[in-house]
């Protein structure tokens, strides 16, 4: 429970269907950090107590702060510093989410973990599957970010919101008269307490490791400076402040020379991408040449690509039309329509 509506309400909803309910709430943050972040602070950790004092249900609050420290703070800031773009989100729920906060449900014999997701799980009888789904509401659905589970922890995971709209899910934390109804949405990245990522990992990077250097054309020509390579992705348009006639994107990131390499639109799109870290909710699903709806932004309308292989832990993915916007350290995740079939790390 973070102290939000979502969770809060997933508690309500469960104890009013009969769960034996127990909240909790995982301390991720330094503690001389944690009282500026949006959530994870000190008055999230006292909302989320008096909303399970309200619904009668017990509260504990558990120290995650290393695992969320290496796992999430320290991956974030190493892949930035490698010229990749990671999706925090992602490490949160594989390391934090369904796996600390797991672990801390099976040792006191809870049967399930519950969180506010907008998503749902589905179970085929004929099969012996669970299934991951997206949300009913579709500005909310959060699948894209669960595409690592699998179908054994499926089976004792409850995603109760994943039938309401956002909307419907204020209305019920008023109906059972939780403190936090009115509380508003974060929309930023829970640990980056100060107006920008950038400042963030300058905090934390090594000082050698955020050093200036050249902006090449794709002719290899110096055209400008860059202000530290972490600072930049591939496709990005805005902040290059190199006047040119036409619009230049970022289209290589050369860590070891550190050196940005610009070009045209054109020059970034590709076809092609390799996955690592891939893995898969239900293994059957998965079909070598199918076409599936990707998503590489949580936010984003999907395109179609085609599994071309798939080996071990890695995949290689060709989509009908090249794209522009893949990024290494991105989260490509396949769709098949509403169905999570999983996803993977793009390293190529």
């Amino acid at each position: 429970m973070s102290g939000g509506v979502d969770s809060s309400v997933t508690a309500a909803l469960l104890k009013k269907r009969g769960y034996d309910v127990i909240g909790m709430t995982m301390q991720l943050l330094e503690q001389e950090t944690e009282h500026q972040s949006a959530c994870c602070n000190l008055d999230t950790i006292t909302l989320a107590k008096r909303v399970c004092d309200k619904l009668d249900i017990p509260h504990y609050t558990i120290n995650a702060r290393e695992t969320f420290q290496k796992n999430v703070i320290s991956n974030f800031v190493s892949e930035y510093l490698e010229g990749r773009t990671p999706n925090p989100c992602v490490s949160c729920n594989r390391h934090i989410k369904f796996d600390v906060l797991w672990e801390k449900g099976l040792e006191i014999g809870a049967d399930y973990v519950a969180t506010g997701h907008y998503c749902k799980r589905t179970y085929s009888p004929t099969k012996q599957r669970y299934y991951l789904k997206k949300g009913r509401d579709p500005r909310k659905d959060q699948s894209y970010f669960l595409y690592m589970l699998n179908n054994s922890q499926l089976k004792r995971i409850l995603f109760p919101l994943g039938n309401y709209h956002k909307s419907e899910i204020r209305a019920l934390a008023h109906k059972f008269g939780l403190v936090n109804a009115n509380k508003p949405e974060s929309q930023e990245i829970c640990f980056v307490t100060s107006k920008s990522y950038k400042s963030f990992i300058e905090k934390y990077a090594p000082k050698d490791s955020l050093k200036e250097g050249p902006i090449v054309n794709s002719k290899g020509d110096i055209i400008g400076q860059h202000k530290g390579l972490y600072q930049y992705t591939i496709g990005q348009r805005r902040g290059l402040n190199i006047p040119s006639q036409t619009p230049l994107f970022v289209t290589h990131i050369d860590i070891k020379t550190n050196t940005l390499v610009v070009g045209q639109p054109e020059d970034v799109q590709t076809s092609h991408m390799t996955l690592s870290s891939f893995s898969l909710v239900n293994k059957p699903d998965l079909t070598i040449g199918k076409a599936y709806d990707i998503k590489v932004r949580y936010q984003m309308t999907p395109f179609k690509a085609i599994v071309k292989a798939h080996q071990s832990n890695q995949a290689t993915l060709e989509a009908f039309i090249p794209q522009t916007n893949l990024t290494r350290g991105q989260s490509a995740v396949l769709f098949e329509n509403d169905k999570v079939i999983g996803g993977g790390i793009i390293e190529n």
